[in-house]
């Protein structure tokens, strides 16, 4: 569950509702099964008879893998909790829901006026109220636009009363390389640390980590029992680079498969937009390395860590996991579901951005298309071009009326599905 979710710390009733209804779910998965198999499969019509309920069954075992993946993440916190202590949380100063303010920046919008702040999801409410945000919504100070230097005066006024972001914010003109490097910049950086604020715990482990001119001496111990303090206390990023790190056994951590998807899972616990730990989470279930490998679970965690962080090597697993997805649905590429536009449209992308087993796939993908008609399946001759689709470059034709009659049969959807960006969209989409 995400932190700036709304939805309250589910009770003995919220989790009872919560479980009949994953259980009328999973009934309903069953009965689905039951439906399709009894189908006959013979003849190609009795194959494009199952789609539609087949299409449906793949919502509903979505919906169910999503709701047990929340209840799994939510055992993480807890079980993280239980280990280093409550989490800090403060209540939105708008909502007066508690959040984990120090999760991650995308839970809380923080104004530098007054240092007071309110959840994302008022945010977003205030935005689709068409208000927007002009004036500050606590202390009602006018956003017309102000110099660099004012805002910056504004962020030191706050420090010097001991806001702990605003020091980690001063601290961090110096980290980022604004305004110079100064020992007094660091001062900053290292009081907001001593509040133990994740933030600038997490920034002040990748100096030591780095070292810095002559003010601070590398020393990878501190870099990682500041980065370790930072995960403990509940900041995101430091959970996944801990899972990163776990996962590779570098930078003075032993590689440890459960520790690293137990760092992950926190992660995404605490920000389901963390694009690195998606990644972790989302290549384990993509090459099953985990307890119970979902395909649905790998595009939905690797949908999030390309379109978050651009990881080429997640469009490419993305791209193989559709693939994986599709055969487990309809059993192979039945034309109006077929995911090879999307898988083509997801590689490369993948091989734009360097992935050399991508670029090797896609020619692979594309030599092995050329080779037969993709409506009728003639095999092109020796020395025979076929004609490819112009929109998704991803399917071959042996002739203009064998195209006509697959993009009415149902590629034009194909074609459509193929570039949507979200997974669960793309999943839904007619």
């Amino acid at each position: 569950m995400s932190v700036y979710s709304h939805t309250p710390t589910p009770g003995l009733n919220a989790d009872k509702e919560g479980d009949d209804e994953q259980e009328e779910r999973t009934e309903e998965i069953a009965e689905l099964k039951k439906l399709i198999d009894a189908m006959p499969g013979g003849t190609i019509h009795d194959v494009k008879s199952r789609v539609p309920h087949q299409t449906k069954l793949g919502q509903l075992e979505f919906q169910f893998h999503i709701f047990a993946e929340k209840k799994r993440l939510a055992r993480a916190l807890s079980k993280l909790e239980e280990m280093y202590g409550d989490l800090h949380s403060e209540p939105c100063l708008m909502c007066l829901e508690d959040i984990h303010v120090h999760a991650a920046s995308s839970v809380r919008k923080i104004f530098i006026c007054c240092g007071g702040f309110i959840c994302e999801v008022c945010v977003r409410n205030m935005d689709k109220s068409g208000l927007g945000l002009d004036k500050c919504p606590l202390c009602r100070e006018s956003f017309a636009a102000s110099s660099e230097a004012e805002d910056d005066a504004k962020v030191m006024t706050l420090a010097k009363r001991g806001n702990s972001w605003a020091q980690r914010e001063a601290g961090s003109l110096m980290i980022h390389g604004r305004k110079g490097y100064d020992k007094q910049k660091l001062e900053w950086l290292k009081k907001a640390a001593a509040q133990d604020y994740p933030p600038a715990l997490f920034e002040l482990s990748a100096v030591h980590r780095d070292g810095l001119k002559s003010l601070v001496r590398k020393s990878q111990e501190k870099a990682n029992k500041l980065l370790l303090k930072a995960a403990n206390l509940g900041y995101a990023k430091a959970n996944s680079l801990l899972a990163t790190y776990h996962t590779s056994g570098t930078k003075g951590f032993e590689e440890n498969t459960d520790e690293a998807y137990f760092r992950a899972s926190v992660a995404l616990a605490l920000d389901n937009e963390n694009g690195q730990a998606a990644f972790i989470l989302g290549t384990n279930h993509h090459i099953e390395k985990c307890s119970e490998p979902s395909p649905y679970l790998a595009c939905h965690y690797l949908n999030i860590a390309a379109n978050e962080n651009g990881e080429g090597l997640a469009f490419c697993f993305y791209s193989q996991t559709l693939c994986k997805l599709n055969e487990h649905l309809y059993g192979g590429q039945i034309s109006g579901h077929n995911a090879m536009p999307a898988a083509f449209f997801w590689l490369r992308k993948s091989s734009e951005r360097g992935i050399k087993t991508a670029s090797r796939l896609l020619k692979e993908w594309e030599t092995n298309g050329q080779n037969f008609c993709a409506n009728c399946g003639m095999v092109a001759q020796a020395g025979e071009k076929f004609k490819q689709c112009s929109k998704c470059k991803a399917q071959w034709y042996c002739s203009k009326e064998c195209q006509v009659e697959a993009w009415r049969e149902g590629h034009k959807k194909d074609c459509k599905r193929a570039t949507i960006l979200k997974f669960q969209d793309y999943l839904s989409a007619e």
